[in-house]
């Protein structure tokens, strides 16, 4: 997966959507900004991670050799599990910490970590590089949000 593939997922299912009615008017799928994503998985809390300060994985998908912030160590998976196999944050969000780092509307960088990362990789505040190139440790997460298109113009 690559940014480029995730954002060109979102145009498809925008237009996909809207031609089937189901997608409001002055509405579309994009990636979260970065701020979205972070509001999201924070959930409400002014910690490191939507969990608390500390991290480990026994609380999210990453390797637990390195746990966050005095965790103890734990299992490392070395592979990305199912959707939902970990407690979801606060708000219902599963997976915002760990399992595969998510790409947001900003290029270059994705957030959240993965499976492959340490525990402070999964942190709330810290976004990670990009690969080079497409990788499995990379994936994404749409959001609905009010379109930007521009209206009709006035005369």
């Amino acid at each position: 997966m690559s940014h480029r593939d995730a954002t060109e997922f979102c145009r498809k299912l925008t237009d996909r959507e809207r031609n089937a009615g189901r997608l409001p008017k002055g509405w579309a799928h994009r990636l979260p900004t970065d701020e979205q994503w972070e509001y999201a998985c924070r959930a409400g809390t002014t910690t490191a991670t939507a969990f608390g300060d500390q991290l480990s994985s026994t609380q999210a998908n990453f390797n637990g050799d390195w746990p966050h912030h005095g965790a103890a160590k734990g299992p490392h998976l070395g592979k990305a599990v199912e959707v939902g196999s970990y407690r979801p944050n606060a708000w219902g969000i599963y997976d915002m910490h760990g399992n595969v780092g998510e790409f947001t509307a900003t290029a270059g960088r994705h957030r959240g970590g993965s499976w492959y990362d340490s525990g402070r990789n999964c942190c709330s505040e810290i976004f990670i590089p990009d690969p080079p190139s497409p990788s499995e440790h990379v994936g994404f997460r749409v959001a609905r949000v009010p379109s930007e298109e521009p209206g009709p113009s006035k005369p």
